[in-house]
């Protein structure tokens, strides 16, 4: 995904997360991952904060543990252990 195109649709991305097809809620959580930039790092892992609280499928739910394990690591602006605390 081209980082300019990525920031371009940003917001119409984030906009499918409250779709009620699970499948482009899925697609769209993955993509949002591979748009992550160190600018909307913080708002992304949020958003896949916000899923994990809600969803009751345990595959999404450790799916989800594992991409925000990863991006508070690669871009290293959040202390794992806060995270999963707050």
């Amino acid at each position: 995904v081209s980082p300019c195109y990525a920031a371009q649709h940003q917001l119409v991305v984030v906009d499918c997360l409250e779709d009620s097809d699970e499948t482009l809620k899925r697609k769209t959580l993955d993509l949002l991952v591979k748009i992550t930039n160190p600018l909307n790092v913080s708002v992304i892992i949020e958003k896949l904060l916000a899923h994990l609280r809600v969803t009751l499928d345990t595959h999404l739910r450790g799916n989800l543990i594992q991409k925000i394990i990863s991006l508070a690591e690669r871009y290293q602006q959040y202390n794992i252990r806060d995270i999963f605390t707050s």
